[in-house]
Order: structure tokens, then sequence, then C-alpha cells
């Protein structure tokens, strides 16, 4: 088993459409950075891998009221927190996972960002209708070939056969809207479960910014590509896709890709 992980800022292109679409391109100027909102975590031993994504923040307000946006992003310091404490949770779970464990682990991850957001409080510039700092969020762990995952709202979990055909994705439904934010209803709308994996096998979680790569059958036949520069044919896939169209191709993205 190996794996990769990818994790790239929105491209140039794809900030100034986003900017012109919604009459921000004074606010967003040219050389705009946007903060790092994603965040992932890929260990290989013990197999757990989590990649989240921190809810863009509410530009409309930030302009009314004449502030710059936040760097850190406080989407992305729950991102990271939420990861981090997968990885913990998950680590001291390993030997005892189970499907049962999927909600603890999460729980446990969602609890570490309560306390985060119970300090800070309710913002109108969380960009979100629950008013706390968010993030979405995915993780995978694999123990004796079995993948015990989970995501929710619109950060997924995939899994292919040897040819890249699909043999599960998770929804990435949001309705009822429900995100990491530190709220405990939000375990009810958890999507999780445990699939038979075998040897051949690619496992993939990714934040929204895959989305439409993972949906494009070019994208998916690099991995049955077998050399090893993997990596740099998906950084120059994502270059070409990014000028035809940065929309879908050029946002804030995290992927990691495990080989079974």
């Amino acid at each position: 088993m190996k794996s990769i992980s990818i994790i790239e800022q929105p491209t140039k292109e794809a900030i100034k459409e986003f900017a012109e679409k919604r009459n921000l391109t004074e606010y967003l100027e040219e050389n705009y950075q946007h903060p790092q909102e994603d965040y992932l975590i890929a260990l290989d031993s013990p197999s757990i891998f989590v990649v989240s994504d921190g809810v863009t923040l509410n530009f409309k307000k930030l302009v009314e009221t004449k502030e710059k946006y936040p760097n850190p992003s406080p989407a992305g310091d729950v991102a990271k927190i939420f990861c981090e404490a997968v990885q913990k949770t998950a680590q001291s779970e390993y030997e005892d996972i189970s499907t049962e464990k999927i909600k603890e682990i999460f729980n446990e991850a969602n609890n570490a960002v309560s306390k985060y957001n119970n300090k800070i409080g309710t913002s109108d510039i969380s960009g979100n209708p629950t008013g706390f700092y968010a993030a979405t969020g995915s993780f995978v762990i694999i123990k004796n070939n079995k993948a015990y995952w989970a995501s929710i709202c619109d950060a997924f979990f995939a899994h292919f056969d040897k040819e890249m055909n699909t043999k599960f994705i998770s929804s990435g439904v949001c309705t009822p809207y429900a995100v990491i934010n530190g709220e405990a209803r939000m375990v009810d709308h958890l999507e999780h479960g445990v699939v038979d994996i075998e040897k051949g096998d690619t496992l993939f979680v990714f934040t929204d910014g895959f989305e439409h790569y993972v949906k494009n059958p070019d994208f998916l036949k690099l991995f049955t590509d077998k050399r090893n520069d993997l990596r740099e044919r998906i950084t120059e896939f994502s270059k070409k896709m990014n000028l035809k169209d940065p929309e879908k191709y050029g946002h804030e993205r995290s992927l990691i890709a495990v080989s079974i």
C-alpha cells in the first residue's frame, strides 16, 4: 500500500473569476492570496488519512465592514483542528477499530472544534448559517483489508477498482446543512461505513475542489499508469484544466489517494 497527498491553493484564474462573478474585483486585488483553508494528514502506519476544507467566510460582510479577509483564516484553523483530532483519536482506537468507532472518532474531533469555537463565539463573517466557524471533512482508516470511512457535506470518500471504475463514492450532500463546527447534532448527518478492499483498489479522500477532477475520466486514467511520476502528471493535468475552466479546476483542493 502506498499513498500520495496533494494540497493546492486557488489559482489566480479561479480567484479572478470568483471576484468578477461576485463583484469583488476591488476587494480581491490582482495580487490577492487567499489564506489556506484546506488541511490534510496522511499516515501510512497506522493507515489513517483525513482531509478537511474550511467553509469560506462571508466576503459580502467583510466588504461592508471594510475588513480584510483574516489570515490565518478561522475556518482554516477549524480544518486543521479537525484533522489533527481525527489522527489522534484514530491512532488510539486503531487496534480496536470498528464501524461503531467511526462516529466516536468524528465526535472527538468535532468536540475539539467545539472548544475552539466556544472561545471565539459565533460570528457574522463565518460564512454559514450556524454562525460558527466551520469545515467539511472526510477520513478513512484502513486495517485488515477493510476501509472504515466517514464524510460530511461536500468532502468525499471514494473507492475504485484496479481499472479505476467507481465502486463507491459518498454523496457530498449538505442538506440539511451539516458541517464540522462543534455542535453535537452534526454527527446525525455524518455519512459513514466500511468497505472491503483488495489488491489493486484505490481509495480517495478529497475536498470539493477535486470533485470535478474525480468525475473526469482522463484524471482517473492517470492512476492506472504505475510510473513513479504520478504527482508530476497530476500537476500538469491540473495546470491544463485550470486554464480551460478555472471555476471547476482552480479552486483550493486537497486529495489523498491510497493504492492498495
